[in-house]
């Protein structure tokens, strides 16, 4: 049920960095040349050579001032070597950035998300899990924190923003990203250029935000459909989804279609809502479990029959990386995109998992 806890989309672009030096030579010291005549006196002559050392200086980049998604302001001292992550939208972009090797501890799904990568390799040694319950306000191990002692933790100020208080009270520096708090694909790229500032790497920053953009076009396409995304479905058939002003509606848009809920945020709705939205499309998170599960949970909501997707057998759901690339608000979210397009188009298979995922942007969809 890792997905779950991250509504939360990467290909990350890792761009190889290379440091150019420079050799100063130092002036020559005086050369003496002795030659001697065949008229039995010797004469000496004394040769100065003169060399020009030209030094060019670079203002350093650090100290440097950033506010973060809670508009708080940070002041870095110098550049952050060492990193705490504790999003798996947010170790995405870190990724991309080349930043991997930083990362010397990261939240239980970032890594989750890396083994499904094939990308855990990228990590330091000696990197460690933390574990967190994103639900909870005392859900980070603050201890296992501590020890690391980062440089920077940085957190989503969506869900983790209750925490804020007490990661400060830990004494190391902590930003806030948009995280799950992205309303549209421009937040996600905000938080890419924001990190991009706090490690000095706006150039790479603004080629991954490249990236999302010129793949956001491929599927834009107008599709005249409407379509809903749900994540959660209760006993009783009410069920969570996401609402008009989330990121996931942002996805619907760059498919080419649109958000059949009319409301706001997450829910809890009522199955009368899903009636009267009546989508054309339903995509559904496999509720911590799987494809067979989720079917069954939504043919047990009221009214669904006459919903317009159950009928037509329009019906989809999205587990693994699938999920993933719907719900995190990072560079994934671009194939969140395609994804919906996909469904919306009719050309998606009904049970989309992390293996259907690599075979259509694989083998390596984040580096």
């Amino acid at each position: 049920m890792s997905s779950k806890i991250w509504i939360a989309a990467i290909i990350i672009v890792a761009v190889a960095a290379g440091f150019a030096g420079y050799y100063v030579r130092g002036p020559a010291m005086p050369q003496t040349v002795t030659s001697v005549s065949t008229a039995l006196s010797t004469t000496t002559v004394t040769y100065v050579t003169t060399t020009t050392k030209t030094v060019t200086t670079t203002a350093s980049y650090y100290p440097i001032t950033v506010k973060d998604a809670l508009n708080r302001t940070i002041t870095l001292a110098g550049e952050p070597a060492t990193i705490v992550s504790l999003a798996p939208s947010i170790t995405q972009m870190l990724i991309a950035l080349g930043l991997c090797n930083r990362i010397i501890g990261l939240d239980q799904f970032s890594y989750q998300l890396l083994k499904e990568l094939n990308l855990t390799s990228c990590l330091p040694a000696n990197a460690q899990v933390i574990n967190i319950n994103a639900m909870s306000p005392t859900g980070f191990n603050g201890d296992a924190i501590i020890l690391l002692r980062p440089d920077i933790v940085l957190a989503d100020s969506g869900i983790e923003a209750m925490w804020a208080n007490n990661l400060q009270k830990l004494g190391v520096t902590v930003y806030f990203l948009n995280g799950t708090r992205a309303a549209t694909y421009a937040d996600i790229e905000n938080d890419v250029m924001a990190l991009g500032r706090i490690f000095d790497e706006a150039q790479r920053a603004r080629q991954v935000v490249s990236w999302m953009e010129r793949e956001l076009r491929k599927y834009g396409a107008p599709v005249n459909a409407t379509a809903v995304y749900i994540v959660w479905i209760n006993p009783d058939g009410s069920f969570y989804a996401a609402g008009n002003n989330t990121f996931i509606a942002a996805e619907m848009g760059a498919a080419g279609g649109a958000n059949a809920i009319g409301k706001g945020g997450w829910g809890p709705f009522e199955p009368s809502l899903l009636v009267v939205a009546n989508p054309d499309v339903i995509v559904l998170g496999d509720m911590g479990v799987n494809c067979t599960y989720a079917l069954k949970a939504l043919s047990n909501v009221p009214g669904i029959t006459g919903v317009a997707a159950y009928k037509n057998g329009r019906v989809y759901v999205v587990s693994g990386l699938a999920a993933d690339a719907v719900e995190q608000p990072s560079l994934l979210a671009v194939y969140g995109a395609a994804i919906f397009h996909m469904a919306m188009t009719g050309k998606a298979p009904q049970c989309m998992d992390s293996r259907w995922f690599m075979s259509q942007f694989g083998p390596r969809p984040i580096g």
